[in-house]
C-alpha cells in the first residue's frame, strides 16, 4: 500500500482553492461584521416591534372587557348580573393592565436612557468628557470623501502635553474659544489632544499652531506646578499634502510631534 504523504493537501484546503480558482484566483472573503451588525439591529427592532403590537393588543382587549364588566360604567353590566366570581376576574384583570402599563413604561424609559448613554459614549470619553478618538476618525473619514469630491482642503493638528485629565479637559476648553466654531477637539490619547480644523490649508497650519501653542503654554503657566513650554509639542498634517486618508495624516502630524519632542529631549 503506497504511503500517505504527510505534505498533500487536506480536503479543506482543496475546496479554498477550486472556489480561489472559480473565483479568478481571490478566495472567498468573510462576511462583512457591520453589515450582519446592521441585520441583528434590523431584526431587534422588529422583534421590539412584533412585542410591542402584542402586549398593545392585550391591553386594548382588557381595557374593552374592563369596559364591559365594571358595574358602575354606564356600557358595564347591571348590578344584578354582576357575581363575585366575575369581581374576582374583573379585579384581577384590572391589576395585571396596571402592572403590565408600568413595566411598559419602566422598559421604555430604561431603553431610552441606556440608547442615551450609548449615544454619549459613542462620541465623548468618560473620564475627561472630550470628543474619543472613534468619533475623531468617523469625522476624518467624512471630510475625507468630502475633499476628495469637492476638492476642499483640511488639516489635523495634535498637541502632546504632560498632564492629567482635568488639566487636559481645561486646555481642550481654551482650544475651542481658539480655533473656529466648525472645528473639533478631541483626545487623541492620554496626553494628546488633537484638532481637526475645515478649511485650513498648508500655509495656514503653522499659524494656527503657535497660536494654540501660546495659548495652551500660557493656561499652563496659571497652573499649580508651572510646566514649562518645552512639555507642549505640536504637529500638523494636510489632506492632500501629508495623506489623503484618517489614519495617515494622524500619523503624520503624530509623528511631527514625536521628532519636536526627541529634539526638546536632546536640548536638555
Amino acid at each position: 500500500m503506497a504511503e500517505v504523504d504527510d505534505a498533500s493537501p487536506s480536503e479543506g484546503e482543496l475546496a479554498r482553492n477550486n472556489r480561489a480558482a472559480a473565483g479568478g484566483g481571490v478566495e472567498a472573503q468573510p462576511r462583512d461584521v457591520r453589515q450582519s451588525a446592521a441585520q441583528a439591529y434590523k431584526s431587534y427592532r422588529r422583534w421590539l416591534r412584533l412585542k410591542r403590537l402584542a402586549l398593545a393588543a392585550f391591553v386594548t382587549v382588557a381595557t374593552l372587557f374592563l369596559l364591559w364588566a365594571i358595574p358602575w360604567l354606564p356600557s358595564g353590566l347591571d348590578t344584578d348580573d354582576y357575581t363575585p366570581e366575575l369581581a374576582f376576574t374583573t379585579y384581577l384583570l384590572l391589576g395585571v393592565v396596571l402592572t403590565g402599563a408600568g413595566a411598559m413604561t419602566c422598559q421604555e424609559l430604561a431603553r431610552r436612557r441606556r440608547e442615551g448613554m450609548l449615544a454619549w459614549t459613542s462620541v465623548y470619553d468618560e473620564a475627561t468628557g472630550l470628543r474619543n478618538r472613534a468619533y475623531l476618525y468617523d469625522r476624518l473619514s467624512l471630510e475625507c470623501d468630502r475633499a476628495e469630491h469637492d476638492a476642499s482642503v483640511f488639516s489635523v493638528l495634535v498637541l502632546r502635553v504632560s498632564g492629567s485629565a482635568p488639566i487636559l479637559e481645561r486646555l481642550a476648553e481654551l482650544i475651542e474659544r481658539v480655533i473656529h466654531r466648525s472645528d473639533i477637539v478631541a483626545l487623541l490619547s492620554g496626553r494628546e489632544l488633537a484638532i481637526l480644523s475645515v478649511g485650513l490649508g498648508e500655509k495656514e497650519r503653522g499659524l494656527l499652531l503657535e497660536r494654540l501653542r501660546g495659548a495652551v503654554a500660557a493656561e499652563l503657566c496659571r497652573l499649580p506646578g508651572k510646566p514649562a513650554i518645552k512639555d507642549i509639542q505640536g504637529g500638523a498634517a494636510t489632506y492632500g499634502v501629508d495623506g489623503d486618508d484618517p489614519n495617515t495624516l494622524v500619523q503624520a502630524a503624530r509623528s511631527r510631534v514625536m521628532r519636536e519632542l526627541a529634539s526638546s529631549t536632546q536640548a536638555a
